[in-house]
C-alpha cells in the first residue's frame, strides 16, 4: 500500500511537470511594420497641404508663391528629404509648414504627420 501511494504521487508529479512544459508559447509576436506608401499615403498629403488651393499655388511646377521645390514629381520631394528640408520645415514643431497664410489647411493632422515621419524614416521610397 505504501509503495502504491508513493508511485501515485510520483506519477502525479511527473504528469504535472509534463503538462506544465507542454505550452504552445511562440514568444513575443513581432510588432506590425509601419508603412506609408508614397502613392497612396504621401501623395494625398501633398495635394492637401503643399500644392495650395484656389489661386494660391505653392510646391507645384509654376508656383506663384515662390515656394522652393516642385512636389508634383517624386524627385522634387525626395531631394528635400535627402537634404533635410522636409525634416526641419515639416516634421519638427515650429517648422512653419504649411504656413499660417495658406488658403488651405495651416497645420498637418497628427495622422498625416505620422505618415510623413514613417515614410521618411523608412527611406522615403517611391512606392
Amino acid at each position: 500500500m505504501k509503495y502504491s501511494i508513493l508511485t501515485l504521487w510520483l506519477l502525479l508529479l511527473v504528469t504535472f511537470c509534463y503538462l506544465q512544459s507542454c505550452t504552445y508559447d511562440k514568444g513575443d509576436l513581432p510588432l506590425p511594420v509601419k508603412t506609408a506608401p508614397y502613392q497612396t499615403a504621401i501623395k494625398p498629403i501633398l495635394v492637401t497641404y503643399c500644392y495650395g488651393q484656389g489661386t494660391q499655388a505653392c510646391h507645384v511646377t509654376a508656383s506663384n508663391q515662390g515656394a522652393p521645390g516642385d512636389f508634383t514629381a517624386f524627385a522634387g520631394l525626395k531631394s528635400k528629404v535627402d537634404n533635410g528640408t522636409i525634416q526641419s520645415r515639416v516634421l519638427t514643431s515650429g517648422g512653419g509648414m504649411p504656413p499660417a497664410y495658406s488658403t488651405g489647411p495651416t497645420a498637418l493632422s497628427s495622422d498625416d504627420l505620422e505618415k510623413l515621419k514613417t515614410w521618411v524614416n523608412n527611406g522615403a521610397l517611391d512606392n
